[in-house]
Protein backbone atom coordinates (compact mmCIF):
# COMPACT_ATOMS: atom_id res chain seq x y z
CA UNK A 1 0.00 0.00 0.00
CA UNK A 2 2.77 2.27 0.48
CA UNK A 3 4.35 1.31 -2.47
CA UNK A 4 1.08 2.29 -4.47
CA UNK A 5 1.10 5.69 -3.06
CA UNK A 6 4.22 6.73 -3.18
CA UNK A 7 3.69 5.72 -7.32
CA UNK A 8 0.38 8.12 -7.16
CA UNK A 9 1.72 11.11 -5.03
CA UNK A 10 5.20 11.40 -5.97
CA UNK A 11 4.31 11.57 -9.98
CA UNK A 12 1.34 14.21 -9.13
CA UNK A 13 3.73 16.37 -6.51
CA UNK A 14 5.83 16.38 -9.29
CA UNK A 15 3.26 16.70 -12.16
CA UNK A 16 1.37 19.73 -9.84
CA UNK A 17 5.25 21.38 -9.31
CA UNK A 18 6.52 21.57 -13.13
CA UNK A 19 2.57 23.47 -13.25
CA UNK A 20 2.95 25.98 -10.28
CA UNK A 21 6.49 26.72 -10.57
CA UNK A 22 4.91 28.48 -13.77
CA UNK A 23 8.37 27.31 -16.02
CA UNK A 24 5.75 25.95 -18.23
CA UNK A 25 4.02 27.75 -21.18
CA UNK A 26 0.31 26.88 -21.43
CA UNK A 27 1.31 25.23 -24.57
CA UNK A 28 2.84 22.68 -22.82
CA UNK A 29 0.89 22.47 -19.51
CA UNK A 30 -2.08 21.38 -22.08
CA UNK A 31 0.69 18.76 -23.73
CA UNK A 32 1.05 17.22 -20.75
CA UNK A 33 -2.69 16.86 -20.14
CA UNK A 34 -3.45 15.58 -23.10
CA UNK A 35 -0.77 12.98 -23.09
CA UNK A 36 -2.01 11.91 -19.55
CA UNK A 37 -5.94 11.12 -20.78
CA UNK A 38 -4.59 9.38 -23.75
CA UNK A 39 -2.76 6.78 -21.66
CA UNK A 40 -5.35 6.91 -18.78
CA UNK A 41 -8.40 5.90 -21.32
CA UNK A 42 -6.11 3.49 -23.49
CA UNK A 43 -4.39 1.44 -20.88
CA UNK A 44 -7.39 1.18 -18.47
CA UNK A 45 -9.67 -0.33 -21.87
CA UNK A 46 -6.72 -2.82 -22.26
CA UNK A 47 -6.43 -3.94 -18.47
CA UNK A 48 -9.98 -4.24 -18.58
CA UNK A 49 -9.83 -6.56 -21.36
CA UNK A 50 -6.98 -8.18 -20.77
CA UNK A 51 -8.13 -9.17 -17.06
CA UNK A 52 -11.78 -10.35 -18.32
CA UNK A 53 -9.29 -12.60 -20.99
CA UNK A 54 -7.65 -14.09 -17.81
CA UNK A 55 -4.17 -13.10 -19.03
CA UNK A 56 -3.33 -11.84 -16.16
CA UNK A 57 -5.06 -11.33 -12.26
CA UNK A 58 -5.09 -8.60 -9.65
CA UNK A 59 -3.19 -8.88 -6.51
CA UNK A 60 -5.02 -5.88 -4.66
CA UNK A 61 -8.63 -5.24 -3.63
CA UNK A 62 -9.15 -1.90 -3.28
CA UNK A 63 -9.90 1.42 -5.58
CA UNK A 64 -10.53 -1.03 -7.90
CA UNK A 65 -12.97 -0.09 -11.39
CA UNK A 66 -13.97 -3.07 -13.21
CA UNK A 67 -11.50 -5.04 -11.16
CA UNK A 68 -8.64 -2.79 -12.40
CA UNK A 69 -6.76 -0.13 -9.48
CA UNK A 70 -7.17 3.01 -10.65
CA UNK A 71 -4.34 4.34 -8.72
CA UNK A 72 -2.12 2.34 -10.29
CA UNK A 73 -3.69 3.50 -13.80
CA UNK A 74 -3.32 7.29 -12.73
CA UNK A 75 0.22 7.10 -11.92
CA UNK A 76 1.16 5.10 -15.22
CA UNK A 77 -0.75 7.39 -17.24
CA UNK A 78 1.19 10.54 -15.15
CA UNK A 79 4.53 9.46 -15.68
CA UNK A 80 3.86 7.69 -19.17
CA UNK A 81 1.68 11.02 -20.34
CA UNK A 82 2.98 13.75 -18.71
CA UNK A 83 6.38 13.52 -16.89
CA UNK A 84 8.53 11.50 -19.79
CA UNK A 85 7.09 13.82 -22.27
CA UNK A 86 8.43 16.95 -20.37
CA UNK A 87 11.80 15.73 -21.08
CA UNK A 88 11.56 17.15 -24.56
CA UNK A 89 12.73 20.46 -22.89
CA UNK A 90 16.10 18.78 -21.66
CA UNK A 91 16.47 18.15 -25.23
CA UNK A 92 16.12 13.83 -24.69
CA UNK A 93 15.66 12.75 -28.19
CA UNK A 94 12.45 10.98 -29.33
CA UNK A 95 13.97 7.52 -29.25
CA UNK A 96 15.61 7.86 -25.51
CA UNK A 97 12.28 8.75 -24.40
CA UNK A 98 10.34 6.22 -26.11
CA UNK A 99 12.91 3.77 -24.27
CA UNK A 100 12.14 5.42 -20.98
CA UNK A 101 8.51 4.85 -21.29
CA UNK A 102 9.30 1.23 -22.70
CA UNK A 103 11.26 0.68 -19.36
CA UNK A 104 8.64 2.55 -17.00
CA UNK A 105 5.49 0.44 -18.56
CA UNK A 106 7.54 -3.21 -17.70
CA UNK A 107 8.37 -2.65 -14.69
CA UNK A 108 5.26 -1.38 -13.49
CA UNK A 109 3.45 -4.98 -14.89
CA UNK A 110 6.43 -7.17 -14.03
CA UNK A 111 7.69 -5.65 -10.66
CA UNK A 112 5.23 -3.60 -9.38
CA UNK A 113 3.28 -6.23 -7.17
CA UNK A 114 0.03 -5.21 -8.56
CA UNK A 115 -0.57 -8.00 -11.11
CA UNK A 116 0.53 -11.55 -11.58
CA UNK A 117 1.25 -12.15 -15.38
CA UNK A 118 -0.44 -15.38 -17.06
CA UNK A 119 -0.16 -16.68 -20.60
CA UNK A 120 0.79 -14.35 -23.21
CA UNK A 121 0.95 -11.26 -20.75
CA UNK A 122 4.13 -10.01 -22.40
CA UNK A 123 1.67 -9.38 -25.47
CA UNK A 124 -0.39 -7.27 -23.32
CA UNK A 125 2.32 -5.39 -21.90
CA UNK A 126 3.59 -4.79 -25.72
CA UNK A 127 0.34 -3.62 -26.52
CA UNK A 128 0.11 -0.42 -23.55
CA UNK A 129 3.50 0.34 -24.71
CA UNK A 130 2.39 0.42 -28.39
CA UNK A 131 -1.01 1.93 -28.27
CA UNK A 132 -0.91 3.78 -25.11
CA UNK A 133 2.20 4.94 -24.10
CA UNK A 134 3.53 5.74 -27.40
CA UNK A 135 0.89 8.00 -29.07
CA UNK A 136 0.60 10.26 -25.69
CA UNK A 137 4.55 10.83 -26.46
CA UNK A 138 3.67 12.02 -30.34
CA UNK A 139 0.41 13.79 -28.95
CA UNK A 140 2.08 15.88 -26.41
CA UNK A 141 5.19 16.63 -28.70
CA UNK A 142 2.71 17.48 -31.71
CA UNK A 143 1.04 20.04 -28.88
CA UNK A 144 3.66 21.39 -27.29
CA UNK A 145 5.97 22.07 -30.68
CA UNK A 146 2.44 23.21 -32.18
CA UNK A 147 3.05 20.47 -35.34
CA UNK A 148 1.66 18.32 -37.09
CA UNK A 149 -2.15 19.66 -36.71
CA UNK A 150 -4.07 16.29 -38.79
CA UNK A 151 -2.21 13.83 -36.56
CA UNK A 152 -2.28 15.59 -33.17
CA UNK A 153 -5.96 16.40 -34.21
CA UNK A 154 -6.46 12.60 -34.79
CA UNK A 155 -5.30 11.99 -31.56
CA UNK A 156 -7.15 14.12 -29.53
CA UNK A 157 -10.59 13.10 -31.37
CA UNK A 158 -9.92 8.91 -30.39
CA UNK A 159 -9.42 10.10 -27.07
CA UNK A 160 -12.30 12.42 -26.59
CA UNK A 161 -14.34 9.53 -28.75
CA UNK A 162 -13.03 7.32 -25.79
CA UNK A 163 -14.14 9.29 -23.10
CA UNK A 164 -17.30 9.58 -24.87
CA UNK A 165 -18.33 6.45 -25.66
CA UNK A 166 -16.47 4.27 -23.53
CA UNK A 167 -15.23 6.01 -19.94
CA UNK A 168 -18.38 7.82 -19.72
CA UNK A 169 -21.15 5.09 -20.33
CA UNK A 170 -18.86 2.40 -18.34
CA UNK A 171 -18.39 4.73 -15.28
CA UNK A 172 -22.87 5.49 -15.50
CA UNK A 173 -22.81 1.73 -15.67
CA UNK A 174 -20.59 1.08 -12.47
CA UNK A 175 -22.86 3.34 -10.12
CA UNK A 176 -26.32 2.11 -11.58
CA UNK A 177 -28.00 -1.18 -12.55
CA UNK A 178 -26.96 -0.90 -16.48
CA UNK A 179 -24.40 -2.67 -17.73
CA UNK A 180 -22.76 -3.58 -21.35
CA UNK A 181 -24.62 -7.04 -21.52
CA UNK A 182 -27.14 -5.43 -24.10
CA UNK A 183 -24.58 -4.47 -26.13
CA UNK A 184 -22.55 -7.41 -25.85
CA UNK A 185 -25.39 -9.98 -26.15
CA UNK A 186 -27.36 -8.31 -29.39
CA UNK A 187 -24.77 -9.99 -32.19
CA UNK A 188 -22.55 -7.91 -34.71
CA UNK A 189 -25.05 -7.81 -37.74
CA UNK A 190 -27.73 -6.28 -35.25
CA UNK A 191 -25.11 -4.11 -33.24
CA UNK A 192 -23.99 -3.16 -37.33
CA UNK A 193 -27.88 -1.79 -37.53
CA UNK A 194 -27.87 -0.11 -34.27
CA UNK A 195 -24.50 1.59 -35.19
CA UNK A 196 -25.45 2.74 -38.76
CA UNK A 197 -27.23 6.28 -37.64
CA UNK A 198 -23.87 6.99 -35.38
CA UNK A 199 -22.74 8.19 -39.08
CA UNK A 200 -24.38 10.73 -38.78
CA UNK A 201 -22.94 12.71 -35.61
CA UNK A 202 -19.71 11.13 -36.05
CA UNK A 203 -19.74 13.01 -39.85
CA UNK A 204 -20.72 16.40 -37.72
CA UNK A 205 -17.94 16.15 -35.35
CA UNK A 206 -15.31 14.71 -37.99
CA UNK A 207 -16.22 17.53 -40.37
CA UNK A 208 -15.95 20.21 -37.79
CA UNK A 209 -12.43 18.95 -36.54
CA UNK A 210 -10.99 18.88 -40.05
CA UNK A 211 -12.05 22.36 -40.78
CA UNK A 212 -10.76 23.87 -37.28
CA UNK A 213 -7.38 21.44 -38.83
CA UNK A 214 -7.51 23.02 -42.13
CA UNK A 215 -8.70 26.32 -41.72
CA UNK A 216 -7.95 27.31 -38.77
CA UNK A 217 -4.65 25.58 -37.46
CA UNK A 218 -6.03 24.30 -34.52
CA UNK A 219 -8.42 21.70 -33.01
CA UNK A 220 -11.23 20.91 -30.96
CA UNK A 221 -9.81 21.47 -27.26
CA UNK A 222 -10.44 24.77 -25.93
CA UNK A 223 -6.59 25.15 -25.01
CA UNK A 224 -5.34 24.08 -28.30
CA UNK A 225 -7.78 26.42 -30.33
CA UNK A 226 -7.83 27.80 -33.87
CA UNK A 227 -6.08 30.71 -34.38
CA UNK A 228 -7.92 31.93 -37.26
CA UNK A 229 -11.86 32.34 -37.80
CA UNK A 230 -13.66 29.49 -39.16
CA UNK A 231 -16.74 29.84 -41.04
CA UNK A 232 -15.83 27.39 -43.95
CA UNK A 233 -16.82 23.99 -44.92
CA UNK A 234 -19.69 22.38 -42.39
CA UNK A 235 -19.62 25.91 -40.28
CA UNK A 236 -21.18 27.60 -43.80
CA UNK A 237 -24.43 25.24 -42.59
CA UNK A 238 -24.19 25.18 -39.20
CA UNK A 239 -22.14 27.09 -36.42
CA UNK A 240 -22.45 24.32 -33.80
CA UNK A 241 -21.89 21.40 -35.34
CA UNK A 242 -19.62 19.36 -33.18
CA UNK A 243 -21.99 20.00 -30.10
CA UNK A 244 -25.15 19.42 -32.21
CA UNK A 245 -22.74 15.97 -33.15
CA UNK A 246 -21.71 15.12 -29.22
CA UNK A 247 -25.64 15.49 -28.39
CA UNK A 248 -27.13 13.67 -31.39
CA UNK A 249 -24.44 11.19 -30.56
CA UNK A 250 -24.61 10.21 -26.75
CA UNK A 251 -28.78 10.33 -27.19
CA UNK A 252 -28.26 7.54 -29.67
CA UNK A 253 -25.37 5.89 -28.08
CA UNK A 254 -28.10 5.60 -24.81
CA UNK A 255 -30.21 3.48 -27.18
CA UNK A 256 -27.40 1.34 -28.48
CA UNK A 257 -26.15 0.20 -24.90
CA UNK A 258 -29.82 -0.29 -23.53
CA UNK A 259 -28.98 2.79 -20.99
CA UNK A 260 -31.54 5.71 -20.14
CA UNK A 261 -28.92 7.57 -17.77
CA UNK A 262 -26.56 7.67 -21.17
CA UNK A 263 -29.85 8.87 -23.34
CA UNK A 264 -30.64 11.53 -20.78
CA UNK A 265 -26.62 13.08 -20.70
CA UNK A 266 -27.29 13.70 -23.97
CA UNK A 267 -30.13 16.26 -22.74
CA UNK A 268 -27.65 17.55 -20.12
CA UNK A 269 -25.04 18.12 -22.69
CA UNK A 270 -27.51 20.17 -24.76
CA UNK A 271 -28.81 22.49 -22.12
CA UNK A 272 -24.78 22.95 -20.77
CA UNK A 273 -24.43 23.58 -24.54
CA UNK A 274 -26.96 26.26 -25.01
CA UNK A 275 -26.00 27.68 -21.34
CA UNK A 276 -22.26 27.66 -21.89
CA UNK A 277 -23.01 28.98 -25.71
CA UNK A 278 -19.21 29.34 -25.50
CA UNK A 279 -17.82 26.35 -25.25
CA UNK A 280 -16.38 24.56 -28.52
CA UNK A 281 -18.29 28.04 -30.52
CA UNK A 282 -17.27 27.96 -34.48
CA UNK A 283 -14.45 29.61 -34.17
CA UNK A 284 -13.53 29.32 -30.53
CA UNK A 285 -13.57 32.86 -29.67
CA UNK A 286 -11.24 33.94 -32.28
CA UNK A 287 -12.21 37.07 -33.92
CA UNK A 288 -15.33 37.48 -31.97
CA UNK A 289 -15.56 41.36 -31.70
CA UNK A 290 -14.99 41.52 -34.93
CA UNK A 291 -17.81 42.54 -38.27
CA UNK A 292 -16.98 39.21 -39.86
CA UNK A 293 -17.77 37.27 -36.76
CA UNK A 294 -21.04 38.95 -36.36
CA UNK A 295 -22.68 38.58 -39.35
CA UNK A 296 -21.58 34.94 -39.28
CA UNK A 297 -23.55 34.00 -36.20
CA UNK A 298 -26.47 36.23 -37.61
CA UNK A 299 -27.03 34.35 -40.90
CA UNK A 300 -25.70 30.82 -39.87
CA UNK A 301 -28.19 28.69 -37.90
CA UNK A 302 -26.74 27.11 -34.54
CA UNK A 303 -29.14 23.73 -34.62
CA UNK A 304 -30.56 23.24 -37.96
CA UNK A 305 -28.24 22.89 -40.92
CA UNK A 306 -29.18 25.32 -43.66
CA UNK A 307 -29.40 23.47 -46.93
CA UNK A 308 -27.77 26.13 -48.90
CA UNK A 309 -25.01 28.99 -48.83
CA UNK A 310 -24.93 32.09 -50.77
Amino acid sequence: MIIRSLLLLLPMSIWAGLIISKRLSSREITASFLGTVWVFHVTLMINIIVLNLGSWSILVNDSLFYGVPMDWIISQSIVAGALIPFTRSLNWSIGVRLFLQSLFIVMMYYFGDVILLGDYAEWSVLSIIVLSSFPALFLSDWTANDSYIYGRSFLQSLSWGFLLFWMFPSTVFYLTSDSWASFLDRGIIANSFYLLPLLIPIFLIASALYQFAVEGDGTGFPYDAPKRLVTGGIYSYISNPMQLGICLGMSWWGIVVDSVFVFVSALVALCLFVVFKDVCDGSCAIGRDSAEWKKYQRITPKWWPRLFVK
